[in-house]
């Protein structure tokens, strides 16, 4: 049989290949016989065709005392192959598992991700190089286990990440204080939802948005933004279209101070209003500052870019957006947007 796997011919060792899965998964081999047939359907896989390796990828996956070596050996072939044994081989032991993890490719990770009733040996390891593709597989398997260090490195990834964010919020197995935390990152119609499922302390949530949004700048570079806006506003160049410019410019802490000075609130209530109410409180800003509703989207995705604000312009976000423009004019967009910023 070693000489027949060693065939050159193609079809022959297809037929081999595939005859010999057959012969293994029929009924348990004796241990005896266990060893060489593994050491035999490897030398084989390394050999065949893709769809070969399909086949009998199918049928050991399925098969409760497949040899050990052979299932090793597909499960980081090609992600076709690969896949048929990630994904249903109860063969595969934790170990082989955290093998894949730490060796296999970016998609057998993922694959391996996705696969029911994973251990939190499997999942720290798949955790550990903070990928955000894997971390957000995982956070939508709801059958994995997800222990504390994992969930931490999520919700870091997820300061930059939307959709890990969104699949974090549909666990249910989230302590109140990892949800808590959650929930400052999450757009405003997400977080009712995490309020009435984690009973969630609402004002806490709020308070601690409130810090955030306030402490994320140095006093000194808020002093320096002020002067710049101070020279601006005595030379009369102090507009919209100003604060349009240092956010296209990533000056961001000056974006605030002169935006906030043009539709006369304080840089504090500012940035509460949109840690708050980000997309209310953008558009509001908007309206109250002058500017034309079609500055409204640069804003936004300079915004959304930078994690302060959480929505994608698209379905409720617009909707809501449009409706400040269709209801407010300046004067009301300024007082609106004072009284949202009034937690401080």
């Amino acid at each position: 049989m070693t000489q027949l796997a060693k065939l050159r011919d193609p079809s022959k060792r297809d037929q081999i290949a595939v005859g010999l899965t057959d012969l293994c998964i029929a009924q348990p081999l004796t241990p005896t016989a266990t060893p060489i047939a593994d050491d035999l359907l490897i030398t084989l896989i390394g050999g065949v065709g893709t769809d070969s390796k399909i086949i009998m990828a199918k049928k050991l996956s399925v098969c409760k005392w497949a040899p050990l070596g052979a299932i090793r050996k597909l499960a980081f072939e090609e992600i076709e192959v690969a896949k048929i044994i990630i994904k249903d081989s109860k063969r595969l032991s934790n170990k082989d598992m955290i093998d894949i993890a730490k060796t296999g490719t970016i998609d057998h990770r993922r694959l391996l991700a996705t696969r029911a009733n994973l251990q939190i040996t499997v999942t720290d390891t798949l955790a550990g190089p903070a990928e955000p593709v894997i971390l957000k597989a995982l956070a939508n398997n709801k059958t994995a286990e997800i222990s504390e260090h994992t969930l931490d490195i999520c919700l870091t990834v997820a300061k930059n990440q939307p959709k890990l964010r969104e699949a974090l919020a549909r666990r249910h197995d989230l302590s109140t204080e990892y949800a808590t935390q959650l929930c400052i990152m999450l757009p405003e119609n997400w977080r009712e939802d995490l309020y009435r499922r984690f009973a969630l302390d609402k004002a806490k949530v709020e308070s601690l948005t409130v810090e955030a949004a306030l402490g994320a700048t140095s006093e000194s570079a808020d002093k320096e933004a002020e002067e710049t806006v101070n020279a601006a506003e005595k030379d009369g160049t102090l507009n919209g279209d100003f604060a349009i410019k240092a956010l296209n410019t990533q000056e961001e802490i000056l974006f605030d101070h002169a935006l906030a000075r043009v539709c006369k609130v304080s840089v504090s209530q500012w940035r509460v209003a949109l840690a708050i109410a980000g997309v209310r409180a953008a558009a509001m800003a908007c309206q109250a500052a002058g500017l034309d509703k079609s500055a409204y989207p640069v804003i936004h995705r300079a915004l959304q870019e930078s994690g302060r604000i959480h929505q994608s312009l698209e379905g409720d976000a617009m909707a809501a957006a449009a409706n400040v423009f269709r209801m407010y004019g300046a004067e009301k967009a300024s007082k609106v947007l004072r009284q949202m910023g009034s937690k401080v």
